[in-house]
C-alpha cells in the first residue's frame, strides 16, 4: 500500500451523552482555514454510503442502516436485559452485523460498543465480556476555541492544577480531551493533549472506528463490512507519520462523497501511539486515579499516558 505523509482533516464536536466513553468527530465549521483539496479514492464499496455525516450500510432488506458516524461510545457496565440489550439503564439497538458473545447472561460484566444516532438510538457493533469495572471516562476529540478559559468546540471545560496538559497549545490546535465523570455528575478534566495540525477536507467527514481485523489491502471496522481500499488511501499516526493498520486500534476515517453519492476513503488516522511511534493496537493499563481521595477511581488509560498520570499520584493497577 502506497503510504504518504499528508496532513488531514480538521473536526468539530458536540457532546449531549455522559458516563459513557466517548468520541465524537465531525467535519470543520464554517470558521476554519480551507485546507488544500484531496482528490477522494474510491474503495469499490458499493453496500456503503456518506449520509449526513453517517456512514450507512445497506442491509440484507435494502435499507440503510448507520454503523459509523459522529458518536461513537464504549460503556463497560452489569449486562441487566437481553430482550431489549440493556446495561446501566441504558437500552442499545442491535443489527444482524451486531457481535455479541455466546453465552451472554443477565448479572455479566460487559463491555459494549457502538454508534449513538442521530434520533438517539445507541447502536451496539459489539458486546463482549468484560474483565474489570471501570470508572466511566469521556474522551473529546475537537478543536481548540480558547485556553483562557478552556474552551473546545464551544464545550468549557474547568481545567485545575490536576490536570496534565502536554506541550503548547494554542486555539485552532487539535486535541484530545481525557475527563472522569464523578458520581455527583460532575467533569474532572483529567488530561489535554494536542493531537497534530490537521486541515479541512472538504466536503467529507470524519468519523470514529475500531479496526475488527486487516488482510492484505482488506479492512474491516467493527460493525462495517469488508472495504478494500485503494493504494492511494493514506494512513498515517496522529501525529502524521507513516503507520500500518492492525486489528484492535481505535482510528479516525476519513470518508467522502462524490456528487453521484460513491463512498470513498482518502486517509486513515491512527489514534494512540506507544512512545516508539508504533500502534499502541489498543493496548490499556489499568490505574487507581486519586487513590487517597474517596478510595479513587479505577481508570482504564492508553499506555502512553501513565507516567502523566503516575506523576499526579496516580497508582498502578486498579483501587482497592
Amino acid at each position: 500500500m502506497n503510504i504518504k505523509n499528508k496532513m488531514v482533516s480538521r473536526w468539530s464536536l458536540a457532546l449531549g451523552y455522559l458516563g459513557i466513553v466517548v468520541v465524537l468527530v465531525a467535519c470543520a465549521t464554517g470558521g476554519s482555514t480551507t485546507g488544500t483539496p484531496v482528490t477522494p479514492i474510491p474503495t469499490g464499496t458499493a453496500s456503503l454510503r456518506l449520509e449526513g455525516g453517517a456512514v450507512e450500510v445497506q442491509d440484507e432488506n435494502n435499507d440503510w442502516v448507520p454503523v459509523g458516524g459522529k458518536t461513537t461510545f464504549e460503556l463497560v457496565g452489569e449486562l441487566e436485559s437481553t430482550n431489549p440489550w440493556m446495561v446501566t439503564g441504558n437500552t442499545f439497538a442491535t443489527r444482524a452485523s451486531t457481535q455479541i458473545a455466546e453465552g451472554l447472561e443477565v448479572g455479566d460484566l460487559v463491555r459494549v460498543k457502538g454508534v449513538i444516532l442521530e434520533d438517539a438510538t445507541w447502536l451496539a457493533n459489539s458486546v463482549e465480556l468484560a474483565e474489570e469495572q471501570i470508572a466511566p471516562t469521556i474522551i473529546l476529540i475537537g478543536t481548540v476555541n480558547s485556553v483562557d478559559p478552556w474552551v473546545v468546540n464551544g464545550i468549557t471545560l474547568d481545567v485545575t492544577d490536576d490536570t496534565t496538559i502536554t506541550g503548547e497549545i494554542v486555539p485552532h490546535m487539535i486535541v484530545q480531551v481525557e475527563i472522569l465523570l464523578l458520581e455527583d455528575g460532575t467533569w474532572e478534566v483529567l488530561s489535554i493533549t494536542p493531537l497534530s495540525d490537521f486541515t479541512e477536507i472538504p466536503g467529507c467527514a470524519t468519523v470514529a472506528a475500531t479496526i475488527l481485523r486487516v488482510d492484505g489491502d482488506e479492512v474491516q471496522f467493527t460493525g462495517w463490512p469488508p472495504i478494500r481500499l485503494d493504494e492511494d488511501v493514506e494512513i498515517e499516526n496522529e501525529t502524521g507519520s507513516e503507520a500500518t493498520l492492525g486489528a484492535n486500534q481505535r482510528v479516525l476515517v476519513v470518508v467522502c462523497s462524490t456528487e453521484a453519492g460513491q463512498f470513498m476513503i482518502t486517509e486513515i488516522i491512527i489514534l494512540k501511539t506507544n512512545a516508539g511511534g508504533t500502534p499502541a493496537n489498543g493496548e490499556k493499563v489499568l490505574v487507581c486515579h486519586k487513590p487517597d481521595k474517596k478510595g479513587g477511581h479505577t481508570l482504564s488509560i492508553a499506555a502512553p499516558a501513565v507516567p502523566a498520570h503516575l506523576a499526579h499520584g496516580d497508582k498502578l493497577g486498579s483501587c482497592p
